[in-house]
Formats: C-alpha cells, sequence, structure tokens
C-alpha cells in the first residue's frame, strides 16, 4: 500500500506531464486549427485546452486535500480529491457545450478549408500523445485510488476518438461539398459532454458512497479469522474520506463463554491487523453467540430454511443465539435490495417461524447486504 508522499508524488508526476503535453498539443492545434481554417480542429485544441487546465486543478485540490485535520473537519480534507473530478467533470461538459455552438454555425454557414502537412502531422502526433496520456493517467489512478486521474484517462481516451473524427473531416473536406468540417465538430463536441455527463456520475457515485469492493470484504474477513475468538465479519460499512482515510464498522459473534479480556485482546490485534494491511480503521461491534453447541447449530440451520423457503431475498442470517430460559431466539437476518416493504416481510418470516417453534419467541433484525 503506497504512502501519502508515494501517492503525491505520483499524482503530481502524472499531472505535470498532463499539463505540459496538453498545453503543446492546444498551441499546435490552434496553430494548425487557424492555418486550415477547421472548426473541428480549434473545436479540438480547445478541448485540449480544457484537459490541461483540468489537470492543473487536480493538482490544486490534491494539495488542498493533504491539509491536516482541523476542529471543524476532524477526519481531514481528502474528499476534495471528489470534488476535483467534479470540477474537471463540469470543465468538460462546458468546453462540449462551445464547440457544439461553434459547430453547429459551421454546419450552417461552412467555410473552406485548406488542409496542409503540417495541420495533418500535428492531429496524427496529437492521437499517439493522447494514446499514451490514456494509459498513464488510467494505470497510475488504478494503482493510487485517485477518481480524478481514472476521469483523466477516460477523457484523453476519449480525445483520441474525437482527434480521429478531427483527422477524416480534414481528409474528406478537400473532395466533397458537404460540411464535413462542421459535422466531425457536432460529433467531437457530443464526444467531450458524453465524457464529462459519464465522469459527474462516477463520481457521484463514490461522493454518495458503494458497496465495498468484494476482494476488500473478503480481506478483511480473512484477517479476522486469524484472530480468535473473533468469527464472521457481518454488516461491513466503510466510509472514505478520500482515498486515504477510510474509516468502518464491522460486527462480528464470539462464543458467550468467551472472557471479556481475550475479546478485547482478539479485537485490538485484528484493528491494528486489518489497517496495516488495507489501510482501513476498522471499530467492532459484538454479536454473543453460542450456536457452537450442536442443538443451536442444528436449530440455526433449520431457522434458515424456513426463511429461505418463505422469501427468495433471505440471503443469510448470523448473531445467532438462542436463551433457553426464555425460550427466545435472537438473530439478524441479511436480505437482497429487493425487498420493498421491511415490516411486512418481517411479519411473513415470523408466521413461518411460530408454526414449527411455536414454544419460541423470534427476535430478529433485518439486515440489507451491506457486504
Amino acid at each position: 500500500m503506497l504512502n501519502a508522499v508515494q501517492r503525491q508524488k505520483i499524482i503530481t508526476k502524472v499531472s505535470v506531464s498532463g499539463i505540459i503535453t496538453n498545453l503543446v498539443l492546444t498551441l499546435l492545434k490552434l496553430a494548425a486549427g487557424f492555418l486550415s481554417s477547421s472548426v473541428s480542429v480549434i473545436n479540438d485544441a480547445i478541448n485540449n485546452a480544457a484537459d490541461c487546465l483540468s489537470s492543473f486543478v487536480t493538482i490544486i485540490f490534491y494539495s488542498l486535500g493533504k491539509k491536516r485535520p482541523t476542529k471543524k473537519h476532524p477526519l481531514g480534507y481528502g474528499r476534495m480529491e471528489y470534488l476535483s473530478a467534479l470540477i474537471v467533470a463540469l470543465l468538460v461538459i462546458y468546453t462540449g457545450i462551445e464547440c457544439l455552438t461553434s459547430s453547429v454555425e459551421s454546419i450552417r454557414n461552412p467555410g473552406k478549408v485548406e488542409v496542409s502537412a503540417f495541420s495533418l502531422i500535428v492531429i496524427i502526433l496529437s492521437i499517439a500523445a493522447k494514446i499514451i496520456l490514456s494509459r498513464i493517467n488510467t494505470k497510475q489512478g488504478r494503482k493510487i485510488d485517485s477518481d480524478a486521474l481514472i476521469a483523466t484517462g477516460k477523457d484523453a481516451l476519449s480525445d483520441v476518438l474525437v482527434t480521429s473524427l478531427t483527422l477524416l473531416s480534414l481528409i474528406l473536406s478537400p473532395v466533397t461539398d458537404l460540411p464535413v468540417d462542421g459535422i466531425a465538430g457536432l460529433f467531437v463536441s457530443l464526444f467531450i459532454l458524453w465524457a464529462g455527463f459519464s465522469s459527474i456520475y462516477e463520481t457521484a457515485s463514490s461522493i454518495m458512497g458503494e458497496r465495498p469492493d468484494e476482494e476488500r470484504i473478503k480481506q478483511i474477513r480473512s484477517i479476522i479469522a486469524q484472530h480468535p475468538p473473533l468469527h464472521g465479519g457481518y454488516d461491513i460499512m466503510l466510509h472514505s474520506y478520500g482515498p486515504e482515510r477510510t474509516l468502518g464498522t464491522c460486527n462480528v459473534e464470539v462464543p458467550i463463554d468467551t472472557h471479556a479480556e481475550d475479546i478485547f485482546d482478539a479485537m485490538t490485534d485484528a484493528t491494528r491487523d486489518i489497517y496495516s494491511k488495507t489501510g482501513i480503521y476498522l471499530t467492532f461491534g459484538l454479536y454473543a453467540v453460542n450456536d457452537y453447541r450442536s442443538d443451536v447449530k442444528e436449530m440455526k440451520g433449520k431457522v434458515l430454511s424456513i426463511l429461505q423457503a418463505t422469501s427468495h431475498h433471505v440471503l443469510s442470517i448470523h448473531a445467532f443465539h438462542v436463551h433457553f430460559d426464555t425460550r427466545t431466539v435472537h438473530f439478524d437476518v441479511v436480505v437482497d435490495f429487493g425487498v420493498k416493504n421491511y415490516d411486512a416481510l418481517s411479519k411473513k418470516l415470523s408466521k413461518a417461524l411460530n408454526i414449527l417453534y411455536p414454544d419460541f419467541t423470534f427476535e430478529f433484525e433485518i439486515d440489507p447486504d451491506y457486504a
């Protein structure tokens, strides 16, 4: 796992290389666009200028995100990276609207496009440069879990298609009377708008909070299993305050006769182990269970079978504890997100259980499948 210094170094290096590359491409394309009177080439140059500004925004907001925690924001400013990705997307959309306007005007009032070797060479070099930038941003963005770099990589890939259309328009312009330059510019602007709106959707999804990665959940549960008497790893919820700071909660089961000190030591060791291997600081909740007994284990299996036969939404149960003195059974039921009415489902499940076990009282909570 990369530390903060290494991560900052990668983001800065990738962003600066993007700024320099896009600045050079902007100047070359503007020259080529004005020399050839091509609106599609000029739109492409404006798109590169927006990319240049996007990389600059990424650096600025990442630096702001490194501010130390304060009394008002005790968990730091790591979510600034999400805001930078959102601003980048808005800049892309603005660029797309401007290009769309000029393209429509070019279709209405087409002008003559003068194709030169210089223009063709600039466009071809731009395609190659954007392919390289896309690969670098996407690879490094996934490596350090940066939404901003990943968004920039996707934008660079869409630029390859955009610039390819520009190249096609330059080739076709001398051999047809159709306003291919304006049409190509129109498609360029639509590609830009698509990239912007898709980036907004993905960034908004990260800000809202997404389901934890399945492999990460498996890793957490595997670490918990290495610290008996802890068992399981249920209702795992992770809250990201930037890629470098993730907090979470997790419920575990322990036998009811386990000494409190043993539980405390196991939780402390598991918390430390999970943080060192995943960078996630996890707080544990506790279920005291007695399903290690053969009679309780048998009852747990039957209860699960009844619940799953009653509703296809039931996935699993945990925290199963039978209080024989009061003949009360406590547990949690995990269901999928297809459940529309939790109260109605609870009554339906209770009715099915009371038919098979009329002498027991069942008290359970229905949980969505968090992880």
